[in-house]
Formats: C-alpha cells, structure tokens, sequence
C-alpha cells in the first residue's frame, strides 16, 4: 500500500468497473470517428460561443467520473452498474445511428450549407436531435458504471442547460434558412419521441 496524499493507493482496489468504463468510452469515440464524414463545405453558422461550454461538458462528461471514482470509492452495486452499461450501450447505438443518418450532414457547429437537405429519416422521423439523445444516455450511463453521482449533476446540469440551448439556436437558425424544416418541427419532438 502507497500513499499519495489522501488517496491511498491499494494493490487490491477494485478495477473491474474503471476497466468496463474504459472500455466503453474508447469504443464509443471509435464507433463514432468510424462513422463521422464532415463535409468539407462550411455553411452559414450561428451561435459559436456554444462550442466552447459543450466541449466543456463532453470533456467533463467524460474525465469527472474516473476522478470522483479514484477520491470517493463506492461499495460496488452491480445492478447499478448493469443498468449504467445497457444505457451506454442504447445511447451509443442511438449516437451511432444518427450520425450515420445524417453522413455529411453533420458538424459540430450550429450551420446550414448551401446544398445542406433536410434528413428525416430514421431516428431524425421521431426527434430533431437523436444524437444529442443518444449521447446524454451514452453519459449518464457510463456516469453509473463508476457510480459517480456527483458527476451525473454535472452532466445533467452543466452539459445539459448546453445542449438545450444550442437545440434551440439550432432550431431557429435551421426554421430560417433550411426549407421544409418549420413544418418538421411539427411532427416531431426534440429528444424524446411523443414526449419532448
């Protein structure tokens, strides 16, 4: 046993599920750069102070809950676990799915191309952000894998409130300049199906 200020550093720690988070973060930015084709073609943007604050939040998303597991260990709760990973597990297929509807279509930026089409197939028939969807799940989940409740406040607060509101730049600026999208906001929700 080591010391390395508070932490004390154990030889028996528990790794299982530092390692089971692992090694659903890494395969879910695989799965998702195999699929990511961004158009060359830059549009008309809108909105780009929100890049900063949702990176932010991914990045948090993302290195919060390792952290807060490594300081504040808890007692393992399998059925919390299982129930982190079949929700990784649905919002990366969620995430997948849309960026893989949506081919060149997607940016990460809040803009509209000149030859930009409006998409309403598969997921995007039922919801206008299922990628934003899949990826608050894809979080929470592995936020649970860890049991890293202080986290989950971060990711829903913080990337959240983010998230939401670049939904609703992204909703105006497409309504002005992508036609047919005004009456598409009509028949569908914005994250979850007959719901929001």
């Amino acid at each position: 046993m080591a010391a390395l200020g508070p932490v004390v550093l154990d030889p028996r720690r528990e790794w299982t599920r530092p390692l089971i988070w692992l090694a659903v973060v890494l395969f879910y930015r695989w799965l998702e750069q195999s699929v990511f084709r961004p158009s060359p073609v830059v549009g008309q943007r809108t909105g780009e102070w929100l890049f900063l604050p949702i990176y932010l939040g991914v990045t948090g998303s993302v290195l919060l809950p390792p952290i807060e597991f490594f300081f504040f260990p808890r007692p393992i709760s399998w059925s919390v676990v299982t129930i982190g990973l079949l929700l990784a597990a649905v919002g990366t297929m969620i995430r997948y799915s849309a960026i893989d509807t949506l081919g060149e279509q997607l940016s990460t930026h809040v803009e509209v191309r000149p030859d930009h089409k409006l998409v309403d197939t598969g997921l995007f028939r039922y919801v206008r952000n299922p990628g934003t969807t899949g990826a608050v799940i894809l979080f929470v989940g592995a936020g649970l894998i860890l049991q890293a409740y202080y986290s989950l406040i971060y990711i829903v607060g913080f990337l959240g409130t983010f998230l939401v509101i670049r939904m609703f730049v992204e909703e105006r600026h497409s309504a002005a300049l992508l036609p047919g999208y005004r009456e598409y906001m009509t028949r569908t929700k914005r994250l979850i199906p007959f719901v929001f």
